[in-house]
Parts: C-alpha cells; sequence; structure tokens
C-alpha cells in the first residue's frame, strides 16, 4: 500500500484486476504467443519505451537457448526485435564495437 496525501491506494485500486491481460484457455497458450496478428499500436512515453524494453530484453536474453522449445520466448524475441527496429530507426546506431581479443598464455607442461 502506497499513500499518496494522505489517502492509502493499492495496486489493484489503481490498475482494476479485470482490465488486465485476457484469460487464456486452457492448451492454447502456444498458438496465442506464436501468432503475429493483430498488431496493436500503443503509444508510450520515452520513460515507459526505455523500461519496458529493459526489461524484455532481460528475460529475452534470460530465456534465449530455449527459443526453439518454448513459444513465449520466441514471443519475447519478436518484441525485441520490434523495439530495436523503433528505436535505432529514428537514432543513430552506434558502430558495433572491435572484436576483443583475448590473451591466450602458453604454459610449460608438467610430466
Amino acid at each position: 500500500m502506497t499513500q499518496i496525501n494522505g489517502e492509502v491506494h493499492t495496486y489493484e485500486e489503481e490498475f482494476p484486476s479485470h482490465l488486465g491481460p485476457p484469460p487464456v484457455a486452457n492448451y492454447t497458450g502456444a498458438k496465442l504467443l506464436d501468432a503475429t496478428t493483430p498488431t496493436y499500436l500503443l503509444q508510450l512515453d520515452a520513460g515507459a519505451f526505455r523500461a519496458v524494453w529493459e526489461l524484455l530484453e532481460g528475460e529475452a536474453r534470460h530465456r534465449f537457448p530455449t527459443r526453439t522449445a518454448i513459444s513465449g520466448v520466441r514471443a519475447y524475441l519478436r518484441g525485441v526485435e520490434a523495439f530495436r527496429k523503433c528505436y535505432w530507426a529514428h537514432n543513430e546506431a552506434p558502430e558495433a564495437p572491435e572484436p576483443v581479443r583475448k590473451l591466450v598464455r602458453k604454459t610449460a607442461r608438467s610430466r
């Protein structure tokens, strides 16, 4: 609970649960997450855009190895692609960093 101007507020008061993401019927989650239409137009301010993008990138990076098996991960990756395409279409992309050469030390083998 949070107090704003002496009033107590909860998450549920600000964001009613019945207006959250729609329910998913049993065994249809993968089908919904693999669907690429419809596309919703969403307007975010710059701060919200950045926050959602960072969360999405982190979750997609974490779950990336399972992308061939889990439809939700493929949905995350499509989201990452959309955020990157949107942002870098309007801003100059930085140059890719030079690959870091790893130092290999040769040691004498003990027999």
